[in-house]
Order: C-alpha cells, then sequence, then structure tokens
C-alpha cells in the first residue's frame, strides 16, 4: 500500500494526512453539531479508511473498489436494520421504533464525507501523485467550510486566535504532507518503472501529465492567499460588527489605528473589560487611541511621528511614568482596568495618562490583564475655555491638526454654522458645530452607500444619518476648516450612573469616538458630537445595563484578591531607558514589516529558494579540485530534473536513471553522467578529462534547454519539493 523501501514514512504520510481530513470533517461538523452526532461521524470515517485499506489490499480495480465501498455502508445499515428488527419484537415501545429514524438521522449526512474519505484515501494509497491533487481539494474544501466566519462572533471556535492557529496548523499539515508525498511518490511503482524495466519506454503523454501533477505544490501559496483574503473579509466584517472600531487582534479584541465610515454596522453585547474608577469625572471616556492623520480616502488614522503629541498605546512591563505636558485646570482620576475579552496589550486611559501601573494576576483569575492608570482629565470651566491662555501648538503640530483635505463644502458648512450663531470665539464656535451635528442630524447603524464613494459627504449632505464615526469626523473637520486644531479619539464610553460600587462593565457597544479640540494652555478637550435621535423608522435597544449577576461574581472574585495585586517587577525595570526605548522601536518596526507580509513573505519565499537552489553553483565556485567541481556541477544538474519531476527513483543506479531520461527527453544525460562517475571513482583525473566533463555538461544543458520551456524551467526552480536523491 505503501513504497516497502519507506515503510515507516509511508505510514507516517498516511496517518498525517487522515488527522487533516478529520480536522476538516470537525469543522464542518460545527456548523451542525446541533443537528448532528460527531461520534457517528467519527465512526463513518473509520469504516470509510478500513474499507479504503481492504480495497487497496486485495488489489480491487476502481470500479469494483467503488462498488465494494458504496455497499459497504448499505449493508452494514441492513444488517442493523435487522437487529433493530428483532429488538422492537423482543420489546416493542417508542424507543425500539425511533431506533430506524434516529440511526437514518446521522446516516444520511455521514454518506457524504465517507465516500470523501474513502476516495481521498483510495487514490492516494494507489496513486501517490493523487496527493497533489488531495491538497488542492483539501483547500477548497477548508475555503468552503470557513467561508462563514467573517463576523465580529466567530462562531466555529471561542476567539479568532484559536480560529488563527487551526488555519496556520492546517497549512504547516498540508506543507509537511507534500514534502513526505514528494519522496515517496518518487519511490512509489507508477506503474512505469515495469515497462523501462522490461526494455520498453515510458509513454510521453503519461509521463507529461503526471510531471505536471508535481507542480500542483502551487496551491499552498494560494492556498496562503486566499487564507489572507478569508482573514481579511473577516477582519472587515469584525470592524462592522465592532461599532466600526473594533477588529480582531493575536489575542482578543482592539480597537483599529485606520478608522473608515462604513456603510453599515452591527453592535456586540460582549462583555469585553471592568473598570473601577477613584476620583472625580462627569463623563467617561475611555481613550484608547488618538486618530491625528486624515485621508479623504481612508479616513482618519494613527500618527506615529517625533514631534506629534502622541501618548503611549502599549501596557509596560514594569510600572512606568509619562511625561505630564503641564496643562491647566487638571485632576488625578487613579483607574483600574480588569480586561476580559480585549488584547492584554492594549493601554486605555482617561485623556492623559502620567504613569501606568501593571499589576499582577492571580491564579485562576477570570481576567486576561490587570492595570492601573492615573491620569489628569480636565476640569477647565465654560470661561477658562473662552479665554484659553497663549500656549501654541507647533507649525508641524498645526499642520497635522487643521488639514481637512481642502474640502470647499466642509469650509462652507463650517463658515455657516458659526455665522448662524453669532460667535467669533474658538469656544463658541466648536459648540456651535457640536450642537449643529447633535441637533440636525440622527444616528443611525445603517447610514447608506455614497454612490460617489464619500461616505462623508453623503452624511452631511444627504442621507443626515451616521454612527459615532460619522459625527466624530464631521466635527473634527468642521473644525479643521476653520483653522481649530482638532483630531479623533477612539476608545470606550462609558455612562457615570451605571456604577455599582465603583465598578463599571464595558461592552463592545460601548466602543465610541469622539473630538479632542486644543485649548493652548488647557490642552486638548473632549467633545462628543454623536446625536442620541435615532433616525426615522429605526430602533435599537442599547443595552448599557449590567447583567447583575456577572458582575456580582467579578466584582466579589476582585474583592476577594484586592491583596494579591500588587505591581508587577519586570527585568525591565533595572535596564537603563535607551535600552528599553530601543526595544519599542525595535516592535514598533517588526509591527511596521509585518504590515508588508505580501510583499516580505514572497521576497523570503524567492530568497530562501534561491539560496537553495543555487548552492551547488556556489560551491562549484569555491571547490578547489576538479573532483570536487564536477560532483557539484552534477547535483546541481540533478536539481534542475527534480524540478521538474525527473528525479531519480529509489532503487534505480545513475545511469539506470540517465538512460531513462534520454530514452524519453534525449537530453545527453548518460554521458554527462559517464563523465561524472568518472571523476568520482576513476583512479585519475586530469585537467583533460575535467574539460571533457565540462564539455558534457554543456551539451546536457543544451538539450535541457530544447526540450523544456523557460516556463517549465521558471515552475521548477520554484518548485520547493524537489529532491535529487543520493548521487553516488
Amino acid at each position: 500500500m505503501w513504497p516497502k523501501s519507506r515503510p515507516t514514512r509511508g505510514l507516517l504520510l498516511f496517518a498525517l494526512r487522515n488527522l487533516l481530513l478529520y480536522f476538516l470533517l470537525v469543522n464542518a461538523y460545527l456548523h451542525l453539531k446541533e443537528e448532528l452526532s460527531l461520534l457517528f461521524l467519527s465512526m463513518a470515517f473509520a469504516a470509510a479508511l478500513l474499507v479504503a485499506l481492504v480495497t487497496v489490499a486485495f488489489r480491487l480495480r476502481f470500479y469494483a473498489a467503488l462498488t465494494a465501498a458504496l455497499l459497504s455502508p448499505f449493508l452494514l445499515r441492513g444488517l442493523l436494520f435487522l437487529i433493530f428488527t428483532l429488538q422492537r419484537r423482543a420489546a416493542p415501545g417508542p424507543d425500539t421504533d425511533f431506533l430506524y429514524f434516529l440511526f437514518d438521522k446521522d446516516f444520511i449526512p455521514a454518506l457524504l464525507p465517507y465516500v470523501l474519505i474513502w476516495t481521498f484515501n483510495f487514490w492516494s494509497l494507489r496513486r501517490p501523485a493523487f496527493l497533489y491533487l488531495e491538497a488542492g481539494f483539501n483547500a477548497l474544501l477548508i475555503l468552503i467550510i470557513f467561508w462563514s466566519q467573517a463576523r465580529y462572533r466567530i462562531t466555529l471556535y471561542p476567539h479568532p486566535s484559536l480560529f488563527a492557529a487551526a488555519l496556520l496548523l492546517f497549512l504547516l499539515g498540508e506543507v509537511l504532507v507534500l514534502l513526505l508525498s514528494a519522496d515517496i511518490g518518487s519511490a512509489a511503482d507508477l506503474s512505469v518503472r515495469p515497462r523501462i524495466a522490461a526494455g520498453g519506454s515510458d509513454w510521453p503523454g503519461r509521463t507529461e501529465a503526471r510531471s505536471w501533477l508535481h507542480f500542483l505544490w502551487l496551491v499552498l501559496p494560494l492556498l496562503l492567499v486566499l487564507l489572507f483574503f478569508l482573514l481579511g473579509r473577516f477582519n472587515q466584517g469584525a470592524v462592522r460588527r465592532g461599532s466600526g472600531l473594533m477588529k480582531p487582534t493575536l489575542f482578543r479584541f482592539d480597537f483599529s489605528e485606520l478608522v473608515k465610515l462604513e456603510s453599515e454596522i452591527e453592535l456586540s453585547d460582549d462583555l469585553v473589560l471592568l473598570f473601577r474608577k477613584q476620583g472625580p469625572a462627569e463623563r467617561i471616556l475611555l481613550r484608547r487611541f488618538i486618530l491625528s492623520g486624515y485621508d479623504a480616502d481612508r479616513g482618519f488614522y494613527r500618527v506615529s511621528k517625533r514631534g506629534l503629541e502622541d501618548l503611549p498605546v502599549t501596557v509596560p512591563d514594569a510600572p512606568e511614568e509619562f511625561h505630564d505636558p503641564g496643562y491647566a485646570s487638571r485632576f488625578d482620576v487613579r483607574q483600574e482596568y480588569f480586561f476580559i475579552n480585549l488584547d492584554p496589550t492594549s493601554l486605555i486611559g482617561m485623556n492623559y495618562p502620567t504613569r501606568v501601573i501593571p499589576l499582577s494576576n492571580y491564579e485562576g483569575s477570570s481576567f486576561q490583564r490587570i492595570y492601573q492608570v492615573f491620569s489628569r482629565v480636565s476640569g477647565a470651566a465654560p470661561e477658562e475655555l473662552e479665554n484659553p491662555g497663549s500656549r501654541q501648538l507647533s507649525r508641524e503640530q498645526r499642520r497635522y491638526y487643521t488639514d481637512y483635505a481642502g474640502d470647499d463644502k466642509v469650509r462652507d458648512l463650517a463658515v455657516e454654522i458659526t455665522a448662524a450663531a453669532e460667535v467669533t470665539d474658538r469656544y463658541g464656535r466648536v459648540l456651535a458645530i457640536r450642537d449643529y451635528l447633535k441637533e440636525n442630524y440622527f444616528y443611525s447603524l445603517k447610514p447608506g452607500l455614497a454612490e460617489d464613494g464619500n461616505q462623508l459627504s453623503h452624511f452631511l449632505f444627504r442621507s443626515g444619518k451616521g454612527y459615532c464615526s460619522y459625527f466624530a469626523f464631521a466635527m473634527a473637520l468642521l473644525c479643521r476648516s476653520l483653522d481649530i486644531p482638532a483630531r479623533v479619539a477612539v476608545g470606550f464610553y462609558v455612562d457615570p450612573s451605571l456604577e455599582v460600587m465603583n465598578f463599571y462593565e464595558v461592552r463592545a457597544q460601548q466602543a465610541h469616538a469622539w473630538v479632542e479640540v486644543y485649548f493652548d494652555s488647557l490642552g486638548w478637550i473632549e467633545f462628543d458630537p454623536t446625536s442620541t435621535t435615532l433616525a426615522p423608522g429605526e430602533e435599537y435597544t442599547f443595552e448599557l445595563g449590567f447583567d447583575i449577576e456577572k458582575l456580582s461574581s467579578l466584582i466579589e472574585e476582585i474583592l476577594r484578591n484586592q491583596h494579591r495585586l500588587r505591581p508587577e517587577e519586570a527585568e525591565a525595570l533595572a535596564l537603563k531607558p535607551q535600552l528599553r526605548r530601543f526595544g519599542r522601536e525595535l516592535v514598533r518596526g517588526l509591527t511596521f514589516l509585518a504590515r508588508l507580509w505580501y510583499l516580505l513573505l514572497p521576497a523570503f519565499y524567492l530568497a530562501v529558494l534561491t539560496a537553495l537552489k543555487t548552492a551547488p553553483y556556489l560551491a562549484f565556485r569555491l571547490a578547489r579540485g576538479r573532483r570536487d567541481k564536477i560532483r557539484h556541477l552534477y547535483r546541481g544538474s540533478l536539481l534542475r530534473l527534480a524540478g521538474l519531476s525527473r528525479a531519480r527513483r529509489g532503487d534505480e543506479s545513475l545511469s539506470e536513471y540517465a538512460v531513462r531520461l534520454d530514452e524519453v527527453h534525449d537530453l545527453k544525460l548518460h554521458a554527462w553522467t559517464e563523465a561524472y562517475l568518472m571523476a568520482v571513482f576513476a583512479a585519475g583525473f586530469a585537467e583533460a578529462d575535467y574539460q571533457a566533463a565540462l564539455s558534457e555538461r554543456t551539451r546536457f544543458l543544451t538539450a535541457f534547454r530544447k526540450t523544456f520551456s523557460p516556463l517549465k524551467r521558471l515552475a521548477g526552480f520554484l518548485n520547493p519539493l524537489s529532491s535529487p536523491g543520493r548521487e553516488g
């Protein structure tokens, strides 16, 4: 059933292949787990394997094997129905009457995976070249199975990290299968070797068709691209479901550093974190990112640029102090965050965090991460905002915070709003814009799709409805068009009235966007322009209340373990500040490179492949002896042929291998092989012999280029599964 020369590897390949097939079966079952039985499907899977092994062992032809495979489950069904009949006669009643129905409920759906598993195993055991086709079928199956997973809440896995890990393991498993099958296939009996041994020649059409099967490894890069597309589709669906602001990360969920306006969003009530506050605050806005940059096509985005005021965004490994800009009319607010379903590296804080203290988590904790934040929160009175002082932004900062992409319609509207309000000072104009948006526009989760692609213009001048990002975008740009520095902030809105023992629960639907406007010596002041009036004909239930039972349980857990929440003492405390800054810059650089995966992965792949394929020629240049030079050049020739699936078989000598290929392709390989054998085994190998060997290699290369087109040679070079086999 698998090559006798490689029984262990063949058995490993068989086990790995079927593990991947079972993975597909289980994930397909998860879609219908309420209707199907995994135990029954597993039994069908095992039965398919057994029947495939038996039909291959008895060397049945395909149609006879197919007939036996199809009859086997129905014969088993008939036998079981006979047992059910006898059981019903012995003990009549509803339980025995329903045995037929209960069996068929799982039997009929199990037929499809049974047939697929049998087919894959029959052909893989009978024709090892089918393994390459199987990889393509598996790629198609996994895309079909996972296609529906494009929402914020994954239905098949508890979290995106598990979803991504499953896809990665599947992909690595397929790579390993193809690596093993390349070697197994070269040693397997493909019905050609008997003809060669008998002095016959291989049928060129069969050889050509079979050789192209070895290039189905190209399915793997295609699968990788499709999986990235699938994850990208999931990411877009996640952003829409996370109030248009959140996205999945490796660990949990987090806010996006780029926010664009969606035509429709959904809200999720997943519990994200618990929050505890000590200190006054009339409103609670927990900021995650500052979005300073603006692009008319992309939206607002986070700018990490030296000279711009950008707050820390990552929780440090140890207590850390942050710069306090010294804005006036600020007071301290202490916060504690207990993460449940948010990326544990995310730093959230009210207004200006000046100190962050990560706290050690306790055993059995319900929380992913716990830390404290000390913030300077504005308490400026209206009269102070009307006369904010004279502290100015730098020219570079002002350029960023007043950029509105030159949209004349936005500026005209801003002038119209402030003129109608008859205000000239900065604070008055900001309030006029905020109140105009609140009073003249509606809140909607379905703003609609703009015909011209300009969602903001569609909101301001046509539909008049949108969610929080629309209002924040509009206010920030209206202010900027009047030369008032403004930026968008994203995070969570927390209702101060929904408090239990100074704790607040924060859910995903509370993800929010608002505006921060610069007031000189008072710094950045928060304004929320989002309307609370629903669009006509739309109804939403914003359940900002808490689950008292769940919340009470979590609060009780925190209070019970309060004494165990101590500041984390990490080795980072002993590091010099310069080294820590270097580490942060390194992480930032790696993050930037990770965003270019679509360029870096192919480049890395080509670099490694080029190094492997050109290694013999590099060794030829470095070798000093004539024999070693010929040995390396010959290995390079074998590598070229192996890339085109013309590898040497396990039981062939080099001469037999050369004769076989010359009979099919006339590659002049036999003469080149004889020259190589002379270089390796002859008692003497003079300069004349060396030059003669180089001449034979030149003849081989000329025939090689005539036989295989440039496209085929390129595909052979890109084939990572080529193995030249042993040389001697």
